[in-house]
């Protein structure tokens, strides 16, 4: 176990070190090399230590093993506008493409039967993320943010019979947050440097296999809720509609939490060499991002910080899968991973910033079993460039468009130890 300690203070070094774009909203579409091969499945189907994170049932089914990934994921942002005036949008129509490119994701699950049908794990993964930053042009100011969440999770699965199985995940959270908007612009607020916050959860699964080759699973992620995350604003004066106003300064606080997930799966194998899998996965963002969220918790009137209100609406994901074994050494996988924009068309500046526009993922991969205990995996997604374009003209903005593009190559490995 010292072994394993180790291995995941590692991890979390790594995932503190990296932050997270996700696909689904703000969220990853799965938690190893083998799930985002196969679009992200992993509550029907019980494939890697990964299960601590999607359904931890499944590791009832698993023995002694620990899997470590690192994913390179490349989204490509960009968003052009037009403002009511000049000073909304320095260059109207021109295309800006964000700076933050390019990310490396890594994730560790360590799994440990305990006998009497007791299975324990723990695993330290990157859950959800987004970041984007912008030169000069929004309000005639710089615009950026970035929130990235680390997940330490330790688990516990029962097998109660040949039928059915349960197990919980404890999620215990870190996260940061740092956003600028219009910092510049006389009219803007200050910029909210990163800050810090810590957050509780859990997840609880079953799986059940009413006959051999079918297994059914679900699971439920509960809120993750988070400490409100404290920024200090410093004093300054900006123009409000009633003239120029001197705003003392203060701490802002503002409560940033992630939505519960509920997920229903069902894995079959259809020939011994042939698994086919798929998962309902319904993300509740309206809970943390719906209308007037995230709020502040705090009094505004000291910092002049303008309320946010993203207007994100829930979102139902299909997660379909598909593993094939070409010989007892190899393997092949290849997935599709669809779930609708949450974003509220009208909410241009929010959209800007957190351009979730993203539906849909096609993913490949490839297993070999270099021994009986090692083993290799990679997998590759591509999404689609997808756009969202609207306006609001309580935020000065005419029009605008953002759109995104993704690409992620991920590598792995499993040591059934």
């Amino acid at each position: 176990m010292m072994t394993a300690s180790r291995l995941v203070t590692a991890g979390m070094a790594l995932v503190v070190a990296f932050p997270a774009v996700a696909t689904n909203g703000m969220r990853l579409t799965g938690f190893s090399p083998v799930q985002n091969a196969m679009g992200g499945v992993g509550v029907g189907a019980t494939l890697d230590a990964g299960a601590i994170a999607t359904n931890p049932a499944g590791l009832a089914e698993l023995d002694r093993r620990l899997d470590a990934s690192v994913s390179w994921f490349h989204p490509k942002v960009d968003y052009s506008a037009t403002g009511a005036l000049p000073i909304f949008v320095a260059n109207p129509g021109t295309k800006l493409e964000s700076s933050r490119d390019s990310f490396f994701i890594p994730n560790l699950g360590v799994v440990v039967p305990l006998g009497a049908g007791l299975t324990a794990g723990i695993g330290v993964f990157s859950v959800a993320g987004l970041g984007t930053e912008y030169t000069a042009n929004l309000y005639s100011s710089v615009s950026s943010d970035k929130y990235q969440m680390l997940r330490v999770a330790p688990a516990i699965a029962y097998k109660m019979n040949d039928v059915l199985a349960v197990g919980v995940t404890l999620n215990a959270m870190w996260a940061q947050l740092q956003y600028d908007v219009a910092s510049g612009a006389p009219f803007g607020q200050a910029s909210h440097g990163t800050a810090s916050a810590f957050g509780i959860g859990a997840t609880v699964g079953l799986k059940v296999t009413p006959v051999k080759p079918l297994t059914i699973g679900l699971a439920y992620e509960t809120r993750s809720s988070f400490q409100d995350f404290s920024f200090d604003v410093p004093a300054g004066t900006r123009l409000t509609p009633a003239g120029p106003v001197a705003f003392p300064g203060g701490t802002d606080k503002l409560q940033f939490d992630q939505p519960p997930v509920a997920t229903a799966g069902v894995a079959y194998r259809v020939i011994a060499p042939l698994l086919l899998a798929f998962d309902l996965e319904w993300i509740k963002w309206s809970d943390t991002f719906g209308h007037n969220l995230p709020k502040y918790t705090s009094d505004v009137t000291r910092t002049g910080s303008l309320p946010l209100d993203t207007s994100w609406g829930d979102q139902l994901v299909y997660k379909i899968g598909a593993e094939v074994a070409l010989s007892q050494a190899v393997k092949v996988r290849a997935g599709f991973n669809h779930g609708k924009t949450p974003l509220d068309a009208s909410r241009a500046v929010e959209n800007i910033l957190l351009p979730a526009v993203t539906e849909d993922h096609f993913t490949v991969g490839l297993g070999w079993s270099a021994t009986d205990a090692l083993s290799v995996n990679l997998a590759g997604m591509y999404s689609p460039r997808a756009k969202l374009s609207g306006s609001n003209l309580g935020q000065g903005i005419v029009a605008y468009e953002t759109s995104m593009e993704q690409y992620a190559v991920d590598l792995g490995v499993a040591w059934r130890y």
